[in-house]
């Protein structure tokens, strides 16, 4: 085993609740053996912070969004104060912010809009993938990367609002016998790695780790995607024990692409506790959105996220593997009830106050100028299919962290 962390100097007792996501889409294409881009670090100016000392309590905050930044808009940065307006509703401001399926021209606008606020870091997913905006990304596929246009790269983005420290990123394999749902072999397979920084947040003592990652995302009849899941999730569980047994407070957001339940797949197995019902885990973090205790089967829409038989808190049971569902529906005739977005904060949380309340972002008029997350009020295509800016929701949460003398 790897030592990553130094032992911490102080303890933290953390409780969460929380709000809203976004994920994989048509990212079908591109190449994994870039490396990942440095990043401009940001100044203090107009940096905003909390008096904090020994024995006081702050709210460690984050959000977790995949974007659908190539397939959903293009690679195009003109909706992106849309997000910018969604992310700022989130007072006071998030720490962290994951971002997933960012093209390479969006993780600019991003780093350039918060100069000064926030660090952004950014891993390529893909690197030849055209629904970005370039359509010939063949440059991108010959032995040199030294040649790539980045206007072909898509990949996980993850912002501290403060500094970024050292950064790490998780290989969590994955990478062979890519296939589609189908059976069929990608043409273009992908690079798992998560993206992780070690952080120093406005405002909160001590250590902290982000995280943001997107797993294997289809789902063929042999089960080969639920395996490679598995696996990825197991791996990236496992790499950050050294930074919680460190004394870290690690907080992991993205796109896993599965559902909580232990009864469909196993995936999730290693993030859940021990005491997550129903069928608990083997893993050290609590899930921010675990508290839905709807019934499955009603009303409707079904829910494909309640845990059966239904989660009932006690003595031995301190959670749920539920949650509401963060895949945005379609068109009214064809709704995709599904969580298989989350944002996990490490065993250092409290699970009493554990919250959430994913966020749909549908555009209210056909000019795709403004947002609504009232299905009701969402303008349509001609072919019925909801206007949406991402085929996820936007997932916000935050934990309360005591730092002890």
């Amino acid at each position: 085993m790897r030592v990553r962390g130094i032992l911490a100097a102080f303890v933290v007792a953390l409780s969460v609740v929380l709000m809203a996501g976004l994920a994989q889409s048509g990212a079908d294409l591109l190449r994994a053996d870039r490396p990942a881009v440095t990043e401009t670090k940001r100044t203090t100016a107009g940096a905003e912070t909390w008096v904090t000392g020994p024995g006081t309590q702050v709210q460690l905050r984050a959000i977790t969004f995949n974007m659908c930044g190539g397939n959903c808009n293009g690679g195009a940065t003109d909706r992106l104060h849309l997000v910018q307006k969604e992310i700022a509703k989130f007072q006071p401001p998030a720490h962290l912010i994951m971002l997933q399926e960012v093209c390479y021209s969006q993780f600019q606008w991003f780093q350039s809009t918060y100069a000064g606020t926030y660090e952004f870091s950014f891993t390529p997913l893909l690197t030849n993938y055209p629904s970005c905006g370039l359509s010939d990304c063949s440059v991108n596929m010959d032995s040199d990367p030294n040649n790539d246009d980045r206007r072909c790269w898509v990949g996980q983005v993850l912002g501290a609002r403060g500094a970024l420290g050292a950064k790490e990123e998780i290989s969590l394999g994955g990478e062979n016998h890519q296939v589609d749902n189908s059976g069929k072999p990608l043409p273009l397979p992908r690079t798992f790695n998560a993206l992780c920084h070690d952080v120093t947040l406005d405002g909160v003592p001590g250590k902290v780790k982000g995280c943001s990652t997107h797993l294997y995302a289809y789902y063929d009849a042999k089960g080969i995607g639920h395996r490679a899941r598995t696996a990825q999730a197991a791996r990236l569980a496992s790499e950050l024990d050294d930074d919680i047994d460190a004394g870290k407070v690690v907080v992991v957001g993205g796109d896993f692409n599965a559902v909580p339940q232990p009864d469909k797949v196993p995936v999730l197995d290693s993030f859940y506790r021990s005491t997550a019902a129903p069928g608990g885990g083997i893993g050290r973090f609590f899930e921010a959105d675990t508290t839905d205790d709807r019934d499955p089967d009603g009303p409707e829409p079904p829910l494909w996220t309640q845990p059966v038989p239904d989660c009932v808190k006690s003595q031995e049971v301190e959670t749920c593997r539920s949650g509401q569902s963060t895949v945005v529906d379609v068109s009214p005739t064809e709704a995709r009830n599904s969580k298989i977005d989350y944002l996990f904060f490490s065993e250092a949380a409290g699970a009493a106050t554990l919250s959430a309340a994913p966020y749909a972002m549908y555009f209210d008029d056909a000019a795709r100028t403004s947002l609504t997350d009232d299905q009701d009020l969402a303008a349509k295509a001609s072919n019925g299919d909801y206007l949406k800016l991402s085929d996820h929701t936007l997932y916000r949460g935050w934990s309360t962290v005591t730092v002890e003398p």
